[in-house]
């Protein structure tokens, strides 16, 4: 997968989420510190003598903006505050400075985000995902962070490089075209599949499926009950697939920039020397396989909603992630208690093309990224709002900040998710023990 579209694949999920879950917004409200905008949108500067640091802490699945109330209703079903816990916790260790949150997201609009960013009106913090990593660092609007990264996080007690926190391969996937790093990882997307536990043990399925043979016979058990076996809300699994598939062309595909990763520039490559073809062996099996799967749709899938109908009991299983998985937890009409896996691997009894090139399974890469604007730098507040961003990103911090605002899995290195996103978790840190793939090595 080439890191733009997997970008786009995972911002799939996003307006759907958004839907689902909805979308936080911080004003003044429950909140006492928070400070209120202006007119102009802009927030107050009543303690000038204070260095400010502004924040838009957007996200891509979900914002980490303080809602206007914490107390739960159905306007408000996510409430949220802590980042302005630990913000007042932050100023208190440094009395100079003041962090005031945006009480809308501005960055999440990447229109929005541009005009801010060309006018220097930006906050000093700002949400953009890595899909944009070559677009703005040539207008020097966003800080390069390497020289922080470099350094310990003064948080964290024998921490040698802030860095160490984070994931390297999936650090170096978010470098730009000046090899320097922009952004700093907040959370990351925990994906695979949910399932309809009464269904399962309905069907004779006693365990959950960990290959695709598995998973086909699965299929067969649970059509038997007259149970639609399977319905995709996006694709997802189609990727380690396809990265299982074509493993052994990776040698071949990944030269320019060696990461075990197929930019868009090393396929293009590999298909104008003709080392990937559409009609070769690996593709014809990797369309195969999208066929079987497309065999546990229900009839009419193309006008079939996948959230309902597994919420309804009429799918058993369907592809989603975190998002998706908080709003079936907390959906008043499902009647059923539900599990979440990881998507199958396809191992070499299942194909002749399996057994190797496995793909880290239960999160798929860093999903909200924040960056330090040239506004932080105009205004000498760079190396504060560096810090603040190492203040969140230390394991205890990092998993308040994530676990409290739900969906999403902490993106440090030691951070526990919270309690129903733990498989998923676990599973993606044995799989990066093992040498697993990153997310979409491989993608046409």
């Amino acid at each position: 997968m080439t890191f733009k579209s997997k970008w786009k694949t995972i911002a799939a999920a996003t307006a759907i989420i958004v839907a689902l879950t909805g979308c936080a917004s911080g004003s003044k409200g429950s909140n006492p510190s928070q400070v209120p905008e202006s007119s102009s949108g802009a927030p107050s500067t009543k303690n000038a003598e204070k260095k400010i640091i502004v924040i838009d802490p957007g996200g891509d699945n979900v914002t980490y903006h303080p809602t206007k109330s914490m107390e739960k209703s159905e306007a408000n079903p996510n409430p949220y505050n802590e980042i302005r816990i630990l913000a007042d916790e932050w100023e208190k260790l440094h009395p100079e400075a003041e962090i005031q949150i945006l009480e809308q997201p501005k960055s999440r609009d990447r229109q929005q985000a541009v005009a801010m960013l060309a006018a220097g009106t930006a906050p000093d913090i700002i949400f953009q995902i890595p899909i944009f990593k070559n677009e703005d660092y040539p207008k020097g609007w966003v800080v390069p962070l390497d020289e922080y990264m470099d350094k310990p996080n003064p948080y964290i007690p024998g921490n040698t490089a802030w860095k160490d926190l984070f994931n390297k391969e999936w650090i170096d996937e978010m470098r730009s075209g000046d090899k320097q790093l922009y952004f700093t990882p907040i959370d990351a997307i925990p994906i695979g599949i949910m399932y309809n536990k009464e269904l399962f043990q309905k069907a004779g399925i006693d365990k959950v499926p960990e290959s695709y043979g598995d998973f086909f016979d699965a299929f067969k058990k649970l059509k038997a009950i007259g149970v639609a076996p399977y319905m995709p809300i996006y694709r997802w699994s189609d990727y380690p697939l396809e990265t299982t598939i074509f493993a052994s062309k990776l040698a071949e595909f990944d030269v320019l920039n060696k990461n075990n990763h197929v930019d868009e520039e090393e396929m293009v490559r590999a298909y104008t020397k003709g080392l990937f073809k559409v009609d070769s062996p690996e593709n014809r099996e990797y369309f195969k396989f999208k066929k079987l799967k497309a065999e546990g749709y229900p009839e009419g899938w193309s006008s079939v909603d996948a959230y309902r109908a597994f919420i309804t009991g009429k799918v058993a299983m369907i592809e989603a992630v975190g998002g998706h998985m908080q709003s079936a937890s907390e959906d008043k009409t499902r009647g059923f208690e539900f599990g979440i896996m990881p998507f199958p691997l396809l191992t070499e009894n299942d194909s002749p093309f399996g057994g190797k090139g496995y793909t880290v399974r239960g999160i798929a890469n860093y999903s909200t990224t924040w960056q330090i604007t040239s506004s932080a730098a105009k205004k000498g507040t760079k190396d504060l709002a560096a810090d603040f961003l190492m203040f969140l990103t230390t394991p205890e911090n990092n998993s308040r900040l994530v676990n409290k605002r739900g969906a999403m899995v902490p993106a440090v290195s030691g951070a526990e998710p919270i309690d129903w996103l733990k498989p998923l978790y676990d599973q993606a840190q044995e799989d990066m023990k093992n040498g697993y793939l990153p997310w979409g090595a491989i993608s046409a």
